[in-house]
């Protein structure tokens, strides 16, 4: 994977700032040991730690088994839905 740039990490700090204070996405964290992910919280379901990482052309999201649960060309679109991720014992999209 490809390695997050600081106005990347900048966008999402803006993107989840701009949630409503009781929305899904509860938080986020950049672990500074991987450069290229960043985890987002989620707490519907149950509290969740999801792996976000990019590539060349898209940016995924990842769950706990690293199982793709959402992708989009761009973090506006990828973290505009983080409330569309399936929950615990919700299918996945992409199965």
């Amino acid at each position: 994977m490809i390695v997050f740039t600081p106005s990347e990490l900048e966008q999402i700090d803006a993107l989840w700032r701009a949630c409503p204070i009781d929305h899904v996405w509860t938080g986020w964290a950049f672990p500074g040991n991987c450069d290229d992910e960043v985890w987002i919280f989620r707490n519907k379901a149950n509290w969740r730690r999801f792996t976000l990482c990019k590539s060349r052309t898209a940016y995924y999201i990842y769950d706990e088994k690293r199982r793709i649960v959402a992708k989009a060309p761009s973090l506006e679109d990828l973290l505009l839905n983080v409330d569309a991720v399936p929950g615990i014992n919700d299918p996945l999209p992409f199965d």
